[in-house]
């Protein structure tokens, strides 16, 4: 894994900066300093050097399962609404048939190279879950639920420009999606991960603001609308 959490605050830091981070520190070798954690299970993290100058990395030094370490099933994945919520059901599915556009522009903007029938696979799945029958789900939330629920393979992508497969993870304390609003008003960190086959290469912590809203969304052609609606 090339970033992790900085041992002093909740943002991620490189290899690279961890090693001057290190000498700052006075240590003489980097895993006497102050550990970094795993974005997603929060356990510490050591660092490896690699052969060449850019290729050293964070890992594990335990076999506790983390699905940074490998691509593995969501615990969330597959799991209903206890009891569904037929009100709450109607309400978000209205969300997301009136915000459309501005879904599909936000999820472009945190999945690269995503493709619409990608988007028509998520709104598929998400109704085979009933994603929408959580009762306390803030319809806001909603992308921030969706990116779960695929895998995004490069074969899959737009134009075929995605290198990376890439999967998106609550932290390892969410096991069920109700867990993700019992605490209203926060929202669990969301984090992507890219793998090269199995290998972690990258992780990024995804904003879950709800600031989409207020922007224009990327305009649907028709069919592709009609499309995204029958899935609801």
């Amino acid at each position: 894994m090339q970033e992790a959490i900085h041992p002093h605050s909740n943002g991620l830091i490189s290899y690279t900066d961890y090693v001057q981070f290190t000498l700052d520190q006075g240590c003489q070798k980097t895993n006497d300093a102050p550990s970094t954690k795993c974005p997603v299970c929060d356990r510490n993290m050591k660092v490896r050097g690699g052969q060449k100058k850019d290729d050293g990395h964070f890992y594990h030094n335990d076999s506790i399962f983390c699905p940074t370490k490998e691509p593995a099933a969501r615990p969330y994945l597959g799991l209903t609404p206890t009891i569904p919520d037929i009100n709450a059901m109607r309400r978000n599915k209205q969300f997301v048939s009136d915000n459309l556009e501005c879904i599909w522009k936000k999820l472009n903007s945190i999945i690269p190279f995503l493709h619409i029938n990608e988007f028509v696979e998520i709104l598929k799945e998400a109704k085979r879950l009933n994603v929408y029958g959580y009762s306390n789900l803030t319809p806001e939330r909603l992308p921030y639920v969706f990116v779960t629920l695929i895998n995004f393979l490069p074969s899959k992508s737009k134009k075929k420009e995605r290198k990376l497969k890439f999967c998106f993870f609550y932290e390892s304390t969410i096991q069920t999606y109700e867990e993700l609003w019992i605490n209203q008003g926060y929202f669990s960190k969301l984090v992507r991960i890219s793998y090269e086959n199995s290998k972690t290469k990258r992780v990024k912590i995804i904003s879950t603001n709800i600031n989409y809203l207020n922007e224009n969304g990327y305009e649907l052609y028709d069919s592709y609308r009609r499309k995204c609606l029958a899935q609801l």
